[in-house]
């Protein structure tokens, strides 16, 4: 009989070792409906270098989500955040709270992105054009001095290798085995995943997001 206790103990301590494993690469899902919000920033010149420090400095541990969502020619920037954004920074940059946009059913192929080289410029200066039917989403998650990078674009299929390739060579695709519905799942729940995190300033997060360096 004692025996069958011990082995059911060692069962349940390698099952729950397991699970620790399978999960340590991903942090907390944001609370989407009680703690966090999705903004559009009217007032995108004045998201300065300063501006998101602070903006970082008052949810340290919490995740921010910068977002450029381009529409044909058209284009806006998004910022993704706890909602205490809205009460310290809504005057500054025009905050206007929106329903959350990833929630349509349009098909989404989507990438990862990673970083090759320390970034200088704004990435947007070759972007390629997209019809008004087209949609082309960028995101890019920050927690602490760490971020990630996703894509997602809605539209023809032959323009996306050029989606892809754009930024290059400051940025690359990351070939993972995962989906695109798998990869637009993380983008829409905002999964930051520290396995492919990578080092970004508040500088670069800002060209990342196609504003000048301020």
């Amino acid at each position: 009989m004692i025996i069958w206790f011990i082995l059911f103990f060692i069962i349940l301590f390698i099952s729950l070792v397991l699970a620790y494993l399978s999960m340590k690469d991903y942090q907390e899902i944001p609370k989407l409906e009680k703690e966090y919000s999705t903004y559009l920033i009217r007032k995108p010149d004045f998201l300065t270098t300063q501006t998101l420090s602070n903006i970082l400095d008052l949810n340290r541990g919490k995740l921010i989500a910068l977002e450029r969502l381009f529409k044909g020619k058209s284009n806006a920037l998004v910022i993704f955040g706890p909602k205490i954004l809205k009460e310290r920074f809504s005057d500054l940059l025009g905050l206007l709270e929106l329903e959350d946009y990833t929630g349509e059913r349009n098909l989404f192929t989507a990438w990862e992105v990673i970083k090759k080289e320390e970034i200088k410029n704004s990435i947007f200066a070759k972007f390629p054009a997209i019809l008004e039917n087209e949609k082309f989403y960028w995101q890019v998650l920050i927690s602490g001095d760490s971020g990630q990078i996703r894509a997602a674009y809605s539209g023809r299929n032959e323009l996306i290798p050029e989606l892809e390739t754009f930024a290059q060579p400051g940025l690359t695709k990351i070939p993972r085995p995962m989906s695109s519905s798998q990869i637009f799942n993380l983008y829409k729940q905002r999964v930051f995943t520290p396995a492919n995190a990578q080092k970004i300033s508040v500088t670069e997060a800002l060209l990342l997001i196609g504003l000048p360096r301020i």
